[in-house]
């Protein structure tokens, strides 16, 4: 944390590194996105949505990850949009079920890009 009390760069860098991690071996419920970020940003904190946010933006932003779901293929990406679109939704979505997606919305895949920084 900055001295305002705002997550430092370094803080959404250190969420992204370990959330990449957790993608080398397998894809990433929403639900470890929240963790990793709750232990940065508590999550009853009035700033927790905004740094989530801003983690996950990163992810996707720098093509680190792809959000999609679990379907009869496995692994299904969302067709491309917008990134401040895509993390609108995540957002709106998660905060309906009260940051509680008990794997049940949406799941996080690595790219080829996002491999290549976790190792």
């Amino acid at each position: 944390m900055d001295e305002s009390g705002s997550p430092a760069p370094n803080d959404v860098e250190r969420v992204v590194a370990e959330t990449i991690a957790d993608g080398l071996d397998d894809w990433v419920p929403l639900d470890w996105l929240i963790t990793n970020a709750a232990q940065v940003v508590p999550e009853d904190s009035d700033r927790f949505t905004g740094f989530f946010a801003s983690v996950l933006d990163c992810l996707l932003r720098e093509e680190l990850m792809v959000v999609g779901e679990i379907g009869n293929t496995g692994f299904e990406p969302w067709p491309p949009a917008a990134v401040e679109d895509t993390v609108d939704r995540v957002v709106r979505d998660c905060q309906a079920v009260g940051w509680r997606p008990r794997l049940g919305l949406y799941w996080l895949a690595n790219t080829p890009e996002g491999d290549r920084r976790a190792r």
